[in-house]
């Protein structure tokens, strides 16, 4: 059986991310929600609430900005790459 990730992990983990936005609109970009989504797969039941806070409602998502670096996606690859460790 496949380890979930519980509550205080997904919370430190969004935190994490959240904490290296640059810009506002990170928020809502489609690169954070990606990473959001692998999360809410990953994670235990507790932890939807959690998820639930930070998804922005679909009419708010946008394209990717195209920033270089863009930190919602290098924290979706990183967390991806230790992922594929456990």
């Amino acid at each position: 059986m496949e380890e979930t990730l519980s509550a205080s992990q997904v919370k430190a983990l969004i935190k994490n991310a959240i904490d290296g936005f640059p810009h506002a609109e990170c928020a809502t970009c489609e690169c954070f929600l990606g990473y959001l989504t692998q999360l809410e797969m990953d994670a235990d039941p507790s932890s939807q609430p959690i998820l639930l806070k930070h998804k922005p409602d679909r009419l708010e998502i946008h394209t990717c900005l195209g920033c270089d670096p863009c930190p919602p996606a290098d924290y979706y690859a990183e967390y991806l790459r230790n992922h594929r460790k456990r």
